[in-house]
């Protein structure tokens, strides 16, 4: 049984790191139906720029928090205007704009390996790693962290679209971006907004991931993670990507407690066949005209 309560808060803690990067993948799909696969550059973007603040700057660490999610919203910024926007105007295909993300992907990530080197890091924060006693069940401090602000980002999240004008705007996007546009809608503000939020999620997704693994420059592969937590929840649903964050966060703990964690990963893509064979549009997929 405590094995059990460990494995679930865990589990919840991670899932939720999961869920908030799966929503900044289903944000950015839900407006212009294509995965943004540069999520994991993104990622490690402020995962450095945290871990650099604390190190050399000694900023405290909700204040490289802070200045890690600013920093990958104004990366995430210049992605969108560098690269994918040209292509949008041109009207390329969407399969060029994935391509186009996974190249962006791979320069950022060799332009780190040359410019701050490759190896692996520790990151500098003492008062992540303690640990802290719950009766029966212990938990690092940076799980405990990690699920609240990820939390807490979400429910932000939600209210903004939902309860803000801006909000009503990307929603109606999400619809349909030309009609948008038709009806007086600056689908270039929306993009840039969208973009800022998916940098915020993808900061600070890298800052806990840093906290509770290491710090280098491949870090950003365990996005894909978030990105089978985004299809199982139905690719362009926020709350399904939600709700499969939050699963394969549990699945992977309780596999990794009771079955082996080299049997892990093994699971997760599993569990992603599995959905698609039966629901093919995840678990809360709608059409394409119905997404978000």
């Amino acid at each position: 049984m405590n094995i059990f309560l460990q494995q679930l808060i865990t589990g919840l803690s991670i899932g939720s790191v999961y869920a908030l990067l799966a929503v900044g993948y289903a944000l950015i799909y839900s407006i212009f139906d294509f995965t943004n696969f540069a999520f994991g550059a993104l990622m490690m973007i402020g995962t450095y720029a945290a871990f650099y603040s604390i190190s050399l700057v000694n900023f405290p660490l909700l204040g490289a928090i802070i200045i890690a999610m600013l920093i990958t919203a104004v990366a995430s910024i210049l992605v969108e205007i560098l690269a994918y926007r040209p292509m949008r105007e041109k009207k390329a295909s969407k399969l060029y704009l994935m391509i186009t993300a996974m190249g962006v992907n791979i320069f950022i990530q060799n332009l780190a390996i040359q410019t701050i080197g490759g190896s692996v890091k520790a990151f500098p924060s003492d008062w992540a790693k303690q640990v802290v006693n719950f009766g029966i069940v212990k938990m690092p401090r940076s799980d405990i962290l990690a699920a609240i602000i990820s939390l807490a980002m979400l429910a932000i999240l939600w209210f903004f679209l939902y309860k803000s004008r801006l909000g009503l705007g990307i929603r109606a996007s999400a619809y349909d971006t030309r009609t948008a546009g038709l009806m007086g809608l600056n689908v270039n503000i929306i993009s840039l907004t969208v973009f800022a939020i998916s940098g915020f999620t993808a900061g600070l997704s890298g800052v806990f991931f840093g906290m509770k693994y290491a710090v280098y420059p491949a870090m950003g592969g365990i996005s894909n993670k978030a990105f089978i937590a985004a299809v199982i929840g139905g690719l362009g649903s926020l709350p399904g990507a939600v709700i499969g964050g939050i699963a394969l966060g549990l699945i992977e703990t309780m596999v990794s407690a009771y079955v082996s964690t080299t049997f892990r990963d093994l699971f997760s893509y599993a569990t992603l066949v599995l959905i698609l064979l039966f629901l093919p549009n995840g678990l809360l997929g709608k059409n394409i005209q119905d997404k978000l």
